[in-house]
């Protein structure tokens, strides 16, 4: 069609200019009734040529615009771009997500120890997830942190001393004030409990002690201390990469942190992680958001409901392969 198309305005250009040469020779003859059929004759030609032209012109944009169409649909990588792009089934065959292909690519690879050439090419791997699919709508994962007390966290930090100095008048026992810090680290578990996600690590700003406040069973608790608390945090996922928040910690209620970054699978990562507060040596959290691929099951299995009784399989807590995530931080 394309060259039936291309042949059509050869023999039209070729006609505007026979056309053309008649006018110029009639014109020399002063033969003024043939010069104005040859010029009708030109005019009509080029009207044909200029028609070819814009058909040409449509069909080469047509083109263009649908290779761009199908370019974009294999590149979207964007949250902007993504809206509700979703793993399906293509000729009854399932396409596999593809967070979890990657992560089983990552599994087949030795994992990273301390030395410089492992550690680059553990950040080398956070890179491979630029190429997943980004979703735009919020989606919801839930994880455990749990003090096992083999990690010496938390460390209390007495830095109020210096300037506030409160001390309990009955026992004359150090009272918790703005300035104190507490740095901590603990393990990080899927939602089920089944599986080693990496590590927590990070640091508290007491901001005020709220004496009296808890509800009765937190009070029962040891070292319960009734405060708020400004949090610096980081939630470590091995090949998935980690997610850092801040926000208020609140330790007799919940609270909202905001996520202010990611790398690897939660580079594009926005939204808000609710912390609830089971005891204080365990945590629950329920991350929302956007701009991250599709949830792989790594992160979606049946989520154990909170309670102080919670506790991880004795598989996942012996950092068993079959268990943990590739790479995992410990």
């Amino acid at each position: 069609m394309a060259a039936a198309m291309l042949n059509s305005r050869a023999q039209t250009a070729g006609n505007v200019l026979a056309c053309s040469n008649i006018v110029r020779d009639l014109s020399q003859n002063s033969q003024k009734r043939d010069v104005k059929a040859a010029c009708l004759q030109v005019q009509t030609a080029r009207k044909q040529l200029h028609s070819l032209k814009s058909s040409s012109m449509r069909s080469t944009s047509y083109k263009q615009d649908s290779s761009r169409k199908r370019n974009s649909s294999s590149r979207i990588t964007s949250v902007l771009e993504a809206q509700g792009r979703r793993t399906a089934s293509k000729h009854g065959e399932i396409i596999k997500n593809p967070a979890e292909a990657l992560m089983e690519h990552f599994g087949n690879l030795p994992s990273s120890d301390i030395t410089h050439s492992s550690v680059t090419e553990s950040a080398d791997r956070l890179f491979l997830w630029e190429s997943i699919p980004k979703l735009a709508e919020a989606q919801t994962f839930s994880v455990y942190e749990l003090n096992e007390f083999d990690r010496d966290s938390p460390a209390f930090l007495e830095f109020s001393r210096q300037t506030v100095n409160k001390v309990d008048p009955d026992t004359g026992a150090h009272v918790h004030a703005l300035g104190d810090q507490v740095p901590f680290t603990n393990k990080l578990y899927d939602g089920s409990l089944k599986l080693r996600l990496g590590i927590t690590a990070g640091i508290c700003l007491l901001m005020k002690h709220y004496p009296g406040m808890g509800t009765p069973e937190m009070k029962r608790q040891q070292f319960f201390f009734p405060d708020r608390y400004e949090t610096l945090m980081t939630w470590y996922f091995g090949d998935f990469g980690h997610i850092s928040g801040q926000g208020p910690f609140v330790n007799y209620q919940d609270t909202l942190m905001s996520i202010t970054g990611g790398v690897g699978f939660f580079r594009e990562a926005r939204g808000v992680v609710r912390l609830h507060n089971i005891s204080p040596f365990k945590f629950f959290y329920t991350f929302t958001l956007t701009g991250i691929p599709e949830l792989p099951k790594h992160l979606t299995a049946s989520v154990v409901p909170p309670s102080e009784s919670a506790a991880a399989i004795p598989e996942a807590v012996a950092c068993d392969p079959l268990f943990t995530l590739p790479n995992f931080s410990n």
